[in-house]
């Protein structure tokens, strides 16, 4: 028997797969322990559940996922009307100088995933998804990148990639923290929050207050108008031949947007835009992972493996030995790498969890608290699609 799910059933199962996920995680101390979201957990079990039902012949499920991509524009629209330049400039030269290192490491583990996606006799699209694709840019991009190689006739793309956000998630929750709490031991660094003169600038405390009905209404008019911009600008782009993902442009139309609003004295509510990122994400996440077809991946599990952990071994050298000294081989620095290390593997929210770890065991870091979410979110996703386009131009895609 098909079954067809879409729209509002999309939505109400996707609902329900987070609050299996939240339950699941509440009774399961491992899962607690290293963040793991709930939609990853939710979303995994049904998408099992699904899998043992087309497998015995039982429900033939055929997911219609437009709902889940609008979500997903909805997240990237979020990060734009974020990134404030006044905010972004207080990083300071530690935030300069990292945005070049992450540069560098999106090369490096795109270069690190293909060549082993090759040498493994896996299609080269496998080395990207095992890349920074779903590494650094975790579930989001991966399902966005996973869907376009699809249209270039890349099979499974959107399941590989997804299965690789998820080992990334949580082995970047498990790596981060112990990389920095022996660079904090091993080299005696201290709290050293009361000097950094790093603050949160142009943040003031009422931008979280209570949140009303008009502040979410601005919130959904601000979003609206993001995405229908950004629509409209990639599809002119793509009348010029110039195919990029459909979040790029409203990922960028956001940035202006905040800018704009922000130069008139005109600000965002942060509060109630950071709950809809967090919807918005949440309800992507649970849409893409209880839709996976988990028996298309068990001819590239083994590759996916091995090169997640070639992944991973390759973050923590860089992170240990690089970042750490470029960042000013201090205490910020070593917080500062596991939040690297985490959003590397895992994306923002995972670097996030890690600096939270190790700022509650071993005192307040507010430059990594500043640093790495905004060199996680906005900067990473438009240097990780300009450096995948590069890659994507290599002769072994033709």
């Amino acid at each position: 028997m098909t079954v067809t799910i879409s729209g509002l059933s999309l939505l109400i199962l996707s609902i329900f797969v987070h609050y299996l996920g939240n339950f699941i995680t509440r009774h399961i101390h491992a899962l607690e322990e290293y963040n793991i979201p709930a939609p990853v957990t939710g979303g995994l079990l049904v998408s099992l559940l699904f899998t043992l039902l087309r497998e015995q012949g039982w429900i033939q499920p055929v997911f219609e996922l437009e709902l889940r991509n609008l979500f997903l524009l909805m997240f990237f629209s979020t990060v734009g009307l974020s990134a404030r330049l006044s905010l972004l400039m207080s990083g300071g030269r530690t935030f300069v100088i990292l945005i070049g290192v992450m540069c560098v490491f999106l090369c490096l583990q795109n270069a690190l995933g293909l060549g082993a996606a090759l040498v493994l006799g896996e299609t080269p699209d496998k080395g990207l998804l095992a890349g920074s694709v779903a590494f650094a840019g975790g579930h989001g991009t991966a399902i966005t990148w996973g869907l376009h190689l699809e249209g270039e006739g890349y099979k499974n793309a959107q399941e590989f990639g997804l299965a690789a956000a998820t080992l990334g998630l949580i082995l970047g929750g498990v790596l981060g923290g112990p990389v920095a709490q022996r660079l904090i031991v091993k080299k005696r660094l201290y709290d050293n929050s009361t000097e950094s003169p790093y603050v949160l600038e142009g943040q003031p405390l009422n931008e979280f207050s209570h949140v009303t009905i008009d502040r979410v209404i601005r919130v959904m008019l601000e979003i609206a108008l993001t995405i229908a911009v950004g629509k409209l600008i990639n599809e002119w782009l793509q009348k010029q031949h110039l195919v990029i993902p459909e979040y790029l442009p409203v990922l960028l139309v956001g940035v202006v947007i905040a800018n704009i609003t922000d130069v008139m004295k005109i600000r965002s509510d942060a509060g109630t835009l950071r709950i809809w990122s967090e919807v918005s994400m949440a309800i992507c996440m649970a849409m893409s992972l209880m839709s996976l077809q988990l028996e298309t991946l068990t001819q590239t599990a083994s590759s996916l493996m091995v090169i997640t952990v070639l992944q991973s071994i390759m973050i923590v050298i860089f992170g240990y030995h690089i970042l750490f000294r470029l960042a000013g081989r201090d205490y910020d620095a070593a917080v500062i790498t596991s939040g690297f290390i985490g959003s590397g593997l895992g994306a923002t929210p995972v670097g996030m969890a890690n600096v939270d770890t190790i700022t509650q065991r071993f005192g307040m870091s507010p430059k990594a608290m500043l640093i790495i979410p905004l060199l996680g979110s906005f900067f990473t996703d438009v240097m990780n699609a300009m450096v995948l386009r590069t890659f994507l131009g290599l002769p072994v895609f033709h």
